[in-house]
């Protein structure tokens, strides 16, 4: 019977041993999805806030996106509008009474010194111009305004009407733009 107590006592021993390495096994285990339940919960709330980083930063450029649309949208209308005043101040200038269209060509050509320079006309301005004038250089397709140019064409100065008007309705362009965009 000494041998049934020393097979028990060795059963014993390793049924301690099986359960002494189960526990611990169950302790490695349970560290270990303590341990992946904390990444996991780490790596979420990081996944989560850059999810939310994105968003914001989605939310972001679409707002910055709509806002130049709506910008380039006012321009627009503002170019429209522009050019329906440039379109009108023309018509306007074009039916200026005789006695103002005089007195305005009058004023454009007041810094010039005419002596050595060549001035052209609309064909209705002709007969008032080259009594105005020593050097009348004829007539230009233009509704009004005068152009000045040297006698040898190496200096142009065009003061039509058209081109005023242009001149002003690109600097107002450029205006709204800075007002629009900085």
């Amino acid at each position: 019977m000494a041998l049934d107590a020393v097979v028990e006592d060795i059963l014993a021993t390793s049924k301690s041993k099986v359960a002494q390495i189960n526990a611990e096994a169950e302790q490695e285990v349970a560290r270990i999805l303590s341990e992946a339940r904390e990444r996991a919960a780490d790596i979420k709330s990081r996944k989560e806030a850059e999810a939310k980083h994105d968003i914001e930063a989605l939310v972001r450029r679409e707002m910055s996106s709509a806002n130049l649309e709506l910008k380039r949208a006012e321009l627009n209308v503002h170019k429209e509008l522009l050019e329906q005043v440039r379109t009108k101040f023309l018509e306007g200038v074009a039916k200026l009474p005789k006695d103002k269209n005089e007195a305005l060509i009058k004023k454009l050509l007041e810094p010039y010194d005419l002596k050595d320079m060549k001035v052209y006309s609309s064909k209705r301005d002709q007969a008032f111009v080259s009594s105005l004038v020593p050097n009348y250089g004829g007539t230009l397709d233009i509704i009004g305004g005068v152009v000045v140019e040297s006698k040898d064409g190496s200096v142009r100065f065009d003061l039509s009407y058209e081109t005023l008007a242009r001149d002003i309705f690109n600097a107002k362009v450029k205006e709204v733009s800075k007002l629009l965009f900085g």
